[in-house]
């Protein structure tokens, strides 16, 4: 009795317990793959057994469950890769099982017929897991990349079972010259180790998957879909690097909306809610690619714009004001109409994020005291600990003012 079979029974024990800890992710797919792994483990243990003279009957049956996991793997993938075309995997396996059969009819069945699937089998293996292990990169793979992953998975399992079928009747001569025992090293690799493989992959696919998740999760504000106070420093920080490396300019807008508070009081936190995901859709359509928005916390937020000067971005934070102006919230009995204050700032050479934050949060109290609904350009300081500590006491006298003024947005709405 040969060793590989057990080897291959324990790889795919050790890949079981984490492809059921892995079910519970959001990735489709997890649970036809973990069963599959299981039937999987069944099935080598048959083929193992079948070796003994005795229980020679026992291949078929470990065949039988070889080919139940190669279903439930494509299952797996079909749910993993979002395909919703019901017909295109049958179409794909059953091309698939016919070229296999047409190899074994053309070759007969014999060492040459194993080594031609063994090739084949091993080349749609390696494509397959290069494939699965770089889904990470998108997120929603294209249909071209779906329909060729979908093709490896049905050619390996295709000639996966036949090269396991094959081998238990064709039996090669123990004189073979050296290139006949390479080839057949290598069925020996397709029948015990090309499953553990694609698992393997499998496990790199769906953890990929959950990191990405959790990093788009991080990274992005959950009420408003914008990025996150983090996400945005990171991303503004790396833009004043990039550009200070190029001498580019770089400006931040600090946007807060006025009266927020008054929305909450009058309309309910849902609305409150609606109110902040409407502004952050309007000017993310306002801004058409031109910067970057994030929720900096509440009402407030901040874009980052790469290569723009105090003039352009001042031009910007305007049509941002004139945009925001003229797009009431309609879906509610009446409309409600919303403004924007908004502080700008441009960096200075040496500057960091965080000093151009407090430079732009200085223009916006500014811009508060000044009425509302509008734009203040930053005076260019230097900040310090007491400009640092001046910012903070402004950001707590905005909120309030908002507690006490008359909101105007709310005039004329009934």
């Amino acid at each position: 009795m040969s060793f590989l079979p057990a080897i291959s029974i324990i790889a795919l024990l050790a890949m079981l317990p984490v492809l059921i800890s892995l079910r519970a992710s959001m990735v489709e797919g997890g649970t036809e793959f973990a069963v599959a792994c299981a039937i999987a483990g069944v099935a080598m243990l048959f083929l193992m057994l079948s070796e003994l003279p005795a229980l020679r009957p026992l291949s078929l049956i470990g065949i039988a469950f070889l080919a139940g996991a190669c279903l439930f793997v494509l299952s797996g993938f079909r749910r993993a890769l979002g395909v919703v075309e019901p017909l295109s995997t049958p179409l794909v396996t059953s091309a698939c099982l016919v070229a296999v059969v047409l190899t074994v009819a053309v070759l007969g069945a014999n060492s040459t017929t194993l080594h031609a699937l063994s090739a084949v089998g091993i080349t749609a293996a390696f494509v397959l897991i290069i494939a699965v292990c770089s889904q990470h990169r998108r997120q929603l793979p294209g249909p071209v990349e779906r329909l060729c992953t979908i093709a490896c998975v049905a050619l390996g399992c295709s000639a996966l079972i036949a090269v396991t079928a094959l081998s238990s009747v064709t039996h090669v001569s123990a004189s073979a010259p050296l290139a006949p025992v390479a080839w057949d090293f290598a069925c020996a690799a397709m029948d015990y180790f090309y499953l553990p493989a694609l698992f393997l992959g499998v496990i790199l696919m769906i953890q990929n998957r959950v990191i990405t998740d959790l990093k788009s999760a991080i990274a992005r504000d959950e009420l408003t879909g914008v990025l996150s106070r983090r996400a945005l420093l990171d991303l503004g920080q790396r833009a004043l690097t990039n550009s200070q490396a190029r001498r580019q300019p770089v400006a931040f807008l600090l946007l807060d909306l006025d009266y927020f508070k008054q929305i909450n009081d009058r309309y309910g936190h849902a609305v409150g809610d609606a109110a902040l995901g409407h502004f952050a859709g309007t000017v993310s359509a306002c801004l058409a690619g031109r910067g970057t928005l994030g929720r900096i916390g509440g009402e407030e937020f901040g874009i980052v714009l790469s290569n723009h000067n105090e003039d352009a971005a001042f031009a910007l934070a305007e049509e941002i004001g004139r945009t925001v102006r003229d797009t009431p919230i309609g879906r509610f009995d009446r409309p409600i109409r919303l403004t924007v204050s908004i502080g700008l700032a441009e960096a200075a050479p040496g500057d960091t994020i965080s000093d151009v934050m407090i430079r732009a949060d200085m223009a916006l109290y500014d811009a508060k005291a000044d009425g509302r609904d509008r734009c203040t350009i930053a005076g260019r300081f230097q900040p310090d600990a007491s400009s640092r500590a001046l910012a903070g006491a402004a950001a707590q006298l905005r909120a309030a003012d908002s507690r006490t003024a008359e909101p105007r947005l709310l005039r004329g709405t009934g």
